[in-house]
């Protein structure tokens, strides 16, 4: 007699993440942006992390009706929402300098609410930084308002 898993049983799959639950996700974590993205590492700062998370679970479960989900698939989700807003804004921004003949695919250039609530959480990390020494912003600096080609190199 055994509790819980025998040896040859494997856990039962949890259901994908709906949309919504994706969108509730990114939402609560945009709350505490200042704690769970914060880059230190360190005893206290983790020890913060891991509250505002067990936090951020209980207010995900109390808010949805669906399936329970634990801290750890909350996190992983939050990764993996992470890497995919990164690649599709990635995508959406080569597809701008393609050439060639043929129509342009304008449909991975629709953003979704998720990917703009990433893009706010996480900002640069997700575009990249500007180059000011760079010859594209050369090029950008000679057409704008001021005439006078401030250059900064």
């Amino acid at each position: 007699m055994s509790c819980g898993i025998e040896k040859n049983e494997t856990p039962a799959r949890a259901k994908n993440f709906t949309n919504e639950e994706v969108l509730l996700l990114s939402e609560l974590v945009g709350k505490n942006r200042s704690v769970i993205e914060n880059k230190q590492s360190g005893v206290i700062t983790h020890k913060q992390k891991e509250a505002a998370w067990q936090k951020l679970t209980m207010e995900f479960n109390a808010s949805t009706s669906g399936d329970h989900r634990s801290t750890k698939m909350l996190i992983e989700k939050w990764r993996n929402t992470q890497k995919t807003s990164t690649k599709s804004y990635s995508a959406s921004k080569k597809s701008l300098y393609e050439t060639g003949g043929g129509p342009k695919d304008f449909s991975i250039v629709l953003e979704t609410p998720v990917d703009a609530i990433v893009h706010d959480i996480i900002g640069a990390r997700m575009t990249g930084y500007e180059a000011e020494c760079d010859s594209d912003y050369v090029v950008a600096s000679m057409y704008r308002f001021d005439k006078y080609y401030h250059l900064t190199c």
